[in-house]
């Protein structure tokens, strides 16, 4: 059996020398994974439905903002800084960590194929929108209107324009990276990554109507 042969990913003709497969199932991989996003989300929201601002409590879409920019600040700087801590040798370790991203990995094994692209986008997110994250939760948290918009606006930005290239450079490419499986595309693929499309389209329009209000206002106080 060739080495092109011995691993489960796409496309079949993939190298990937000193693969080591992962020892765990992939319903703990996943189930692991979800309890540790879930975990981070639940204590999110406790911790920021919680925070009083001069007595009133923070509205809604705010702590849902700060949910979402917990999440992304902790997956952005210690799961992907593993990711590019181990760019190398992931291929061949066997952790818990390194198991997620094999399992991932089935809807884009550029991430075992050493891609520069994929370590170019992991790079900037790490060093870049990871602590935008963190800004614009601390900004929510103490209720800095000009930290979180321009963090939020920043940080929703680069995730977009990371999707769009991520999502570009399949699509484009003369060989998929995905399994034909439609648990792999479809629910892999494109529904793990359809929130980073979502949340920030959203997130963009509620920053710049908010930015483009305070401008107005201090128009009007300017001239008056």
């Amino acid at each position: 059996m060739s080495v092109a042969t011995q691993h489960p990913y796409y496309p079949q003709s993939l190298e990937l020398s000193g693969y080591a497969p992962p020892t765990q199932s992939p319903l703990t991989l996943v189930s692991v994974m979800g309890g540790a996003l879930g975990a981070i989300l639940a204590c999110t929201y406790v911790a920021f439905a919680s925070r009083r601002i001069r007595g009133r409590a923070l509205r809604r879409p705010d702590r849902l903002a700060a949910m979402w920019f917990v999440l992304c600040a902790a997956l952005h700087c210690v799961y992907e800084l593993y990711y590019l801590l181990h760019f190398r040798t992931l291929v061949a370790a066997q952790d818990i960590l390194a198991s997620t991203w094999k399992e991932y990995a089935k809807s884009d094994s550029r991430y075992l194929a050493q891609a520069p692209l994929v370590f170019a986008l992991e790079a900037i997110t790490v060093t870049v929108t990871g602590p935008l994250c963190v800004a614009a939760a601390w900004g929510i948290w103490t209720q800095s209107l000009g930290v979180r918009h321009i963090a939020q606006l920043c940080a929703s930005v680069l995730h977009l324009y990371s999707v769009a290239l991520y999502f570009g450079t399949e699509v484009a490419a003369p060989e998929s990276s995905c399994r034909p499986e439609a648990l792999y595309y479809y629910g892999y693929f494109l529904a793990m990554n359809a929130p980073w499309v979502v949340v920030p389209l959203v997130l963009v329009v509620q920053s710049l109507g908010t930015i483009t209000r305070a401008m107005g206002v201090a128009k009007k106080i300017k001239v008056l």
